[in-house]
């Protein structure tokens, strides 16, 4: 969890660096910790996403991402 004892939003789940021209994306997979919401569509569940293109670095690149899973049947 956060500092705060919040859950990590699936907006702020994805941490991007770039070193020596290497991309490394950071992702909170724990479900305890972040806010898991359904998508859209409901379909699946979205545990982390940049939320559509998002720029990376100081050239003209674009990251869209978005980690989600099946819900889970009991």
């Amino acid at each position: 969890m956060s500092e705060t004892g919040k859950k990590i939003s699936r907006y702020d789940n994805v941490d991007i660096d770039i070193l020596d021209g290497v991309m490394t994306i950071r992702i909170q997979l724990d479900e305890e910790v972040v806010n898991v919401q359904p998508s859209s569509s409901g379909k699946t569940l979205v545990l982390a996403t940049t939320g559509g293109a998002r720029p990376v670095g100081d050239r003209d690149l674009k990251l869209n991402l978005t980690v989600y899973r099946k819900p889970r049947r009991d």
